[in-house]
């Protein structure tokens, strides 16, 4: 496996596939992580080659597919590189640059489009974004200075400061009570400096769903059924199939999932969270790539999120979405990795492993899918 120095010269020729009338298209993906490793297993399941753009050595997704280029994701020698070798290319994580989706846009057909992240890693333009589709969210409001952030606070009597880039996994925000004394916010304020911010109003929501939309080449749009998150320390712990919610409700956060799609003019795989809080939705984020929440549908689904995202970007008819079994999904966080026996004694537990050699506390080493009950066969 031909592997460059991280910003140093390499050589890495186009894989050469042999002539098929199939005609499989060399699939990048940008990023090394494991959303990565499972694209990268799936795409070469349907005979795609694939290459890895990582600026990390020995990633997850590096352990497995054809080619392999490490270095900068703003280097723009690099990114011609990358591009040289390629047919299409996505993501498997949507904090990389603008700049450097923008760039490979202009050389190979790029999805999600690079206008998409732009929004999806900005909260301030997302929520802009869903409240202009007339799209429900929590009360938010753009903080540009202390008296902004004090004035707000009064209203919304509890809140979260989050930064409007760059936050996922519970960084980079921090919970908020108009109890809190002006000393003390304006260190919290002043810890944020020379950052764009957004403060949301607290929402004590009953639970949290998620739908996984996939949208093709054609305009074609699936919905997964929703799933119930629960999350612990704001890293996600568990999705559990099926969400509990009424026939009226999976089919309302159905119906926006795949309205927030089609306004994107997506082509891949969106991931729509919401808080439900009384029966109704409030759309919370969004990710345009596979997410954890759609895990499950691996092992418990006729079609996987990363399948679908393959068919999606290629033009093929997107698969059927239908899950035959119940079950939870359940995040090997940290060190709990190492309980890995008690589910390796299970028969209905399903493991997947990301090649990560490091235990560290937050860090997703794993997830393992367990089925409850065979609902269809």
């Amino acid at each position: 496996m031909p592997i460059s120095n991280k910003f140093c010269d390499f050589m890495i020729k186009k894989p050469q596939a042999k002539k098929s009338q199939l005609s499989p298209k060399v699939i990048g993906i940008v990023g090394g992580g494991q959303l990565g490793r499972m694209i990268a297993f799936s795409a070469q399941k349907r005979g795609h080659r694939v290459v890895v753009l990582s600026d990390q050595a020995n990633s997850p997704a590096s352990q497995v597919v054809e080619e392999v280029i490490i270095g900068d994701y703003n280097d723009e020698k690099i990114l011609k590189k990358f591009c040289e070798i390629v047919d299409i290319a996505t993501i498997e994580f949507e904090n990389i640059p603008y700049q450097t989706a923008n760039f490979i846009a202009k050389h190979v057909d790029f999805m999600p489009r690079a206008e998409i992240l732009k929004i999806t890693q900005n909260r301030l333009l997302e929520k802009n974004f869903l409240t202009n589709l007339k799209i429900k969210t929590t009360n938010y409001f753009e903080i540009s200075s202390f008296v902004d952030l004090e004035k707000k606070l009064k209203e919304f009597k509890k809140a979260i400061l989050k930064t409007a880039l760059m936050g996922y996994d519970g960084k980079g925000q921090v919970v908020l009570d108009q109890k809190n004394d002006l000393t003390k916010l304006a260190q919290i304020y002043k810890g944020f400096a020379n950052q764009q911010l957004i403060l949301e109003k607290f929402c004590p929501f009953d639970f949290e769903i998620s739908v996984i939309v996939a949208r093709g080449l054609n305009g074609e749009i699936i919905c997964y059924d929703p799933l119930t998150n629960i999350h612990k320390n704001g890293i996600l712990a568990q999705s559990i199939y099926p969400s509990k919610i009424s026939t009226k409700l999976k089919q309302q956060a159905k119906n926006i999932a795949k309205k927030i799609a089609t306004a994107l003019d997506l082509i891949g795989i969106l991931a729509v969270e919401f808080f439900v809080v009384d029966q109704e939705l409030l759309v919370n984020e969004l990710a345009a790539r596979p997410h954890n929440s759609g895990h499950f549908s691996m092992d418990a689904c006729l079609t996987s999120q990363f399948e679908q995202l393959v068919r999606a970007i290629t033009g093929s008819k997107l698969g059927a979405v239908d899950y035959f079994a119940s079950g939870v999904m359940e995040n090997l966080i940290g060190s709990q990795v190492l309980e890995i026996e008690r589910y390796q004694k299970n028969p209905l537990s399903k493991i997947h492993l990301y090649g990560k050699n490091e235990v560290k506390e937050g860090r997703k080493m794993g997830h393992v899918n367990t089925l409850n009950k065979i609902t269809k066969i």
